[in-house]
């Protein structure tokens, strides 16, 4: 039997896309956090200096 047999190549590329979607999920909701946390700390500063008036 074949290494390279279709069904081991195929669980081979499906593992691939798996691990490979996973790790561009994983840095997506990193931005997605960054982004919303910058926003949240860019309206507590709004908030903040429009008490101060």
């Amino acid at each position: 039997m074949s290494f390279l047999d279709n069904d081991i190549l195929l669980y081979i590329i499906l593992i691939l896309v798996f691990v490979g979607f996973f790790l561009w999920n994983r840095k997506q909701t990193k931005n997605n956090r960054d982004i919303r946390k910058n926003k949240s700390f860019r309206n507590r500063y709004n908030e903040r200096k429009e008490k101060g008036k």
